[in-house]
């Protein structure tokens, strides 16, 4: 029989007076660690699922990763508002006890654990399975569980770099964003809300493995079609990778830098003209040596004026020419109203960080938990739970 979700109590009533999201009424258990999983609640969250995170004493280490705001890594601030915490020691049986009583209430739970210790702590996959069979349980491996991997230890760097994402990106270095984990994190979302609208028609939940080394493929899909294909140069070497004048970054004379995404004949036209290099319409996407004759040309006249004065040109003519700014420029100029305000992240006032990222979500305006905030809350609520089982 299908179980009903547990609904909210205690602090989470506080969002009584928000717009409820697609997933009011769902619980999700969060067993994870670190950023993957972290990605996977705020989405969760955002939809209007009530999220229960199990921690152990010590808490996720996402916790303690600097920048600080006050006792909380500002990682941890920003993912996990408008989560509920509880500490509770997997390896001990009557903590045990109390995460089962949770389970059994449960729609989802995430885990980033190896399948080893999920069954070492009783938790597999199909033990859950056969407590709650309306249960959708997400697991956040490594590598895929049945491949030669399974039992390599990684994180986001070797991931990127065994995909072959790191070559393609044309990094010699440590990239600054962590691809692989964010994008199986938005993986396991789509997963996880197919499973839960199959169990509309089912009544029966399932289990998804999401391998974090899945992360970089669906990046690499366009240029693996053009090897694939026979040539080893296509449409993501040869235009989209820059190679050709219409697609480039360019210089400017104040040093600041500007992308140039001209694709369609008329907008490098339209460039053109207003550059006064009419002898250079149609080139827009050429390659090989005529390539890189054309965009010296350009860079040349880019160089005569500021990125200012650039960007107010374009903008009249609405041709696809854009800024290159920094992470903490593209914060202050709120990146095309995709960026919400939460709570206070920092000393000098508020914080601003990317969300929802979902178009029917919304941002929780309840800060992320302190460390063990809902223990007492949640065990009585759930302790009720099982009392009123056995009646």
């Amino acid at each position: 029989m299908k179980m009903e979700p547990s609904r909210p109590t205690g602090p989470i009533d506080a969002m009584e007076g928000e717009a409820r999201g697609p997933l009011d009424g769902a619980l999700v258990v969060d067993l994870s660690r670190m950023l993957p999983g972290a990605v996977v609640v705020r989405q969760l969250v955002d939809l209007g699922a009530r999220v229960i995170k199990v921690e152990p004493q010590g808490g996720d280490p996402m916790r303690i990763l600097p920048p600080m705001v006050g006792p909380v890594g500002a990682g941890f601030s920003a993912f996990f508002r408008g989560v509920e915490s509880v500490c509770l020691a997997l390896d001990q049986d009557e903590d045990r006890r109390s995460l089962w009583r949770i389970i059994e209430r449960a729609d989802v739970v995430l885990t980033s654990f190896r399948p080893s210790t999920m069954e070492k702590w009783g938790l597999a996959p199909k033990v859950m399975a056969a407590k709650n069979p309306s249960l959708v349980v997400c697991s956040l491996s490594g590598y895929p569980t049945i491949g030669p991997h399974a039992d390599e230890p990684g994180h986001d760097l070797n991931f990127v770099a065994r995909s072959g994402a790191l070559t393609a990106m044309r990094s010699r270095g440590v990239p600054l964003i962590q691809l692989a984990d964010v994008s199986a994190g938005l993986m396991a979302v789509s997963s996880i809300l197919a499973a839960l609208l199959a169990r509309t028609r089912t009544g029966r939940g399932t289990t998804i493995e999401q391998p974090l080394s899945s992360g970089p493929i669906p990046f690499l899909t366009w240029p693996m079609a053009d090897r694939a294909a026979g040539g080893g140069a296509g449409i993501v070497d040869d235009i989209l990778g820059g190679v050709c004048p219409g697609y480039r970054i360019y210089d400017c004379a104040d040093g600041r830098q500007v992308s140039v995404a001209t694709v369609e004949m008329k907008f490098w036209n339209e460039l053109m003209a207003m550059m006064g290099l009419e002898e250079l319409r149609g080139q827009g996407m050429v390659t090989g040596a005529e390539a890189d004759r054309v965009a010296t040309l350009v860079q040349q006249c880019f160089a005569n004026e500021s990125a200012t004065v650039w960007l107010e040109r374009t903008a009249r003519q609405q041709l696809p020419v854009t800024l290159v700014t920094d992470l903490g420029e593209a914060v202050r100029l709120g990146y095309e109203g995709l960026v919400a305000r939460t709570e206070r992240l920092g000393q000098a006032g508020e914080g601003l960080v990317p969300g929802p990222w979902l178009a029917p979500g919304r941002t929780p305006g309840r800060r992320a938990p302190t460390l063990g905030e809902d223990q007492d809350r949640i065990l009585e609520e759930f302790d009720g739970f099982e009392r009123m089982g056995e009646e």
